[in-house]
């Protein structure tokens, strides 16, 4: 149809629509990849800063517990032999094993115990550099409760006395003995400077109690260089580049940093403890506001907490941890700054978009020149072309050296003489198109209500005509007598009910059979639709492959399901309100109930129904939220009858096509017995170490009793009149 020039449809020169469609996709791959090259990047920065965080959070609180645990070891170790008289306290008996510890342990600034009768005796740490020069310290009845202080020579073993203060001590009345006699547990003491090496100390005491009527008899304790130990880790851990590493308790005072600025400050007189957000260094004390403001209380922070806030123009990852001994409850904080982690991919972000921009302005040259040479012999067929209409038809376009314009013009150059022929052509392609519909193997049928038919249409089932096949052609019936049994032989009956049925109600009727062809059983659909009074047209179709999908659809979904009933997992689904959507036999008999179905129709809140710390409910979601998966999540649930056992869960999100969460689901495991294992284990790792000190401890004292120079002291003793010394 020719378009005349004041018609109202926009039109565009060749050139611009090859070369403009050609330049937006260069433009939009560029861009897309370039997008795509920069989220790439930023989603590996957040991955790469995520493990990290982690890892070395885990690796702060692992020593934190490592550190924590040498006090109290030592607590125990020496309130056991406080209990059982292998360390006297009033007759000042047992300071060798005291010195072992502080020979074992450096970072120890002092061991001791008190009793009930006012005494004291432990060994002390007198010089941070040399951490060997250690002496005994004891007051007691005899020395009026003025505290004496001894040497050691370097077998551990009491020589000179080397001081003496010169005011009574009564351990009853420190702060460390109270606080134990209080709590009638082990208790940690407030971070305060020590009076001797004025660095950074935390006391750990345990009260000690008689083992014949349980009452007590003292306080054992143990100081330690905590803060100074754990700020020389932190300085040595790699954060980054430039991360920072802090511990701070509830109150927002600084117990360690890996920045090495004191934790204390001087204040007239006195020291005090420095806050976080008075720290010198930025990053600590923008962190720290940054919590204080988020939070408001810091003692809101129970689970680990992973976030992003801005601080001098960027972005900093950051992690916090609870870390929490008894009474000791801290916070580990990790900040890393992005800038760690971006320049590499911000260099090579910019190399790409300069690559960019290089091959864009290359490409639009190269479309620029391409879509002239394109359109050139294009524009000459076009004239042509306008030529013919005008009723040239000698036309002749010359050869293009592009192979599909040059076949345009030689279609174009032929185009005279095709319409020479038009009606021979057109007879021959219907002849062709007909061949075509033929072929096809379904199979239609136009048939009246008796079983005869009236035409036949494309199946490989077709009969030759009596005649020359005209009537199949034109449409017109073959003789009479001939039904459509003969092309539908198989299932005939029925055929004829379906006709019936369907010349009764007016409706389409379909229904579903198998034959055997070629020695293959086949499954077709017949469809019978209504075309007049006594007139229904016959449709059949080959359904085999279909049918053979759905079979192995079927009997995938039986193994599915076999494998669901029979796991010995537990398998769940569960939405993120807290109730099971799905559940197998194995979950239902891990917490207690008699079936799947009574336990969904008994759980409806997951967090408070079956979590015993409901906080871990929410920690698992969190980690969901972070990770879209969680692997060996481990906590204490309830069972029916209300019994704890201890779950391990592995677990994923299922999310729509928009990223919304439709469900979680996941494998549960019951360790129980795994975790009542381990304890067992810790117990008798426990219990063989005191066995293994307590033989020990009886060597040496058989050691001692048949020794030459105590065998000559306990006869000295016996010859001393007890009446005489006494007087």
């Amino acid at each position: 149809m020719n378009l005349d020039k004041n018609s109202p449809v926009r039109r565009f020169r060749l050139r611009t629509t090859l070369l403009i469609p050609f330049l937006l996709q260069i433009v939009a791959g560029v861009g897309l990849v370039g997008w795509i090259g920069y989220r790439s990047g930023q989603q590996a920065v957040n991955n790469v800063a995520t493990q990290l965080r982690s890892e070395l959070t885990n690796r702060i609180t692992e020593k934190l517990s490592s550190y924590t645990e040498i006090p109290k070891t030592i607590n125990r170790l020496n309130a056991n032999d406080f209990s059982h008289g292998d360390l006297n306290v009033s007759n000042t008996f047992g300071e060798h094993k005291l010195w072992q510890h502080m020979q074992i342990y450096p970072s120890l600034s002092y061991v001791y115990c008190g009793d009930e009768d006012g005494s004291f005796f432990g060994v002390g740490r007198l010089d941070q550099e040399d951490r060997s020069n250690v002496i005994m310290v004891y007051s007691n009845f005899w020395t009026d409760f003025m505290r004496q202080d001894f040497a050691f020579d370097e077998q551990g073993n009491r020589t000179e006395q080397i001081g003496t203060l010169e005011q009574p001590y009564d351990p009853r009345q420190r702060p460390w003995y109270k606080a134990a006699q209080a709590e009638s547990k082990a208790v940690w003491s407030e971070i305060y400077l020590s009076f001797s090496t004025l660095l950074p100390t935390i006391t750990a005491s345990l009260p000690v109690y008689s083992l014949t009527d349980g009452s007590l008899i003292g306080v054992c304790g143990t100081d330690f260089f905590l803060p100074q130990e754990v700020s020389g880790f932190l300085r040595n851990l790699e954060i980054g580049k430039t991360g920072t590493a802090f511990i701070m308790e509830r109150s927002g005072k600084l117990v360690a940093t890996s920045t090495g600025e004191p934790t204390f400050k001087v204040v007239g007189n006195d020291r005090e403890r420095l806050m976080a957000i008075a720290s010198e260094n930025g990053a600590v004390r923008a962190t720290a506001n940054y919590l204080s403001d988020r939070f408001n209380d810091l003692g809101n922070i129970q689970t680990v907490k992973k976030f992003d806030f801005q601080w001098s123009g960027e972005r900093q990852y950051v992690q916090v941890v609870p870390f929490q001994d008894g009474n000791l409850d801290w916070l580990v904080v990790l900040t890393i700054p992005e800038s760690d982690f971006m320049s590499e991919i911000n260099a090579s972000r910019q190399k790409s978009i300069g690559l960019s921009l290089a091959a864009l302005i290359m490409a639009i040259a190269v479309g620029i020149l391409t879509s002239r040479w394109v359109t050139r012999p294009i524009l000459r067929v076009s004239h042509a072309a306008d030529e013919l209409a005008q009723g040239e038809l000698d036309q002749q376009v010359k050869p293009s050296p592009i192979i599909e314009i040059d076949r345009l013009a030689r279609s174009f150059n032929s185009m005279a003489q095709q319409l020479k022929q038009s009606f021979s052509a057109l007879r021959q392609s219907e002849a062709t198109n007909r061949a075509i519909v033929n072929t096809i193997p379904d199979l239609m049928i136009r048939a009246k209500g008796d079983g005869s038919y009236l035409d036949v249409v494309g199946s490989d089932r077709l009969e030759p005509a009596d005649s020359s096949g005209e009537e199949l052609l034109t449409g017109q019936p073959f003789p009479k007598g001939i039904s459509v049994q003969e092309y539908l032989p198989d299932n005939y009956e029925q055929l004829m009910h379906y006709i019936q049925q369907a010349l009764i109600t007016g409706k389409l009727q379909v229904y579903e059979h198998q034959i055997i062809r070629d020695n293959k059983s086949v499954d077709e659909e017949v469809r019978i639709m209504v075309l007049a009074e006594d007139e229904v047209l016959i449709m059949v179709r080959d359904i085999t492959d279909r049918k053979q999908a759905e079979e192995a659809l079927r009997i995938a979904e039986e193994n599915y399901r076999s494998i669901f009933e029979n796991a010995l997992e537990g398998i769940f689904q569960s939405s993120p309100k807290g109730k099971f959507i799905n559940a197998n036999p194995a979950l239902a008999r891990i917490y207690g109930y008699d079936s799947p179905e009574e336990l969904m129709a008994s759980i409806t809140n997951i967090s408070e129904q079956l979590y015993v710390d409901p906080e871990k409910r929410t920690e698992f979601r969190y980690l969901l939220s972070q990770q879209n998966s969680v692997k060996n999540f481990e906590y204490r649930c309830y069972c029916k009858d209300r019994s704890i056992i201890w779950i391990q869960i592995d677990a994923r999100v299922v999310n729509d096509n928009n990223g919304n969460v439709l469900y979680y689901e996941g494998i549960v495991q019951d360790i129980t017995e795994r975790k009542r294992k381990e304890e067992e284990l810790k117990r008798q790792l426990e219990e063989l170490q005191i066995e293994i000190d307590h033989k020990k401890r009886q060597q040496e004292v058989a050691n001692l009793t048949e020794s030459s120079y105590f065998q000559e002291v306990q006869q000295e003793i016996s010859n001393v009149n007890l009446d005489d010394f006494w007087s």
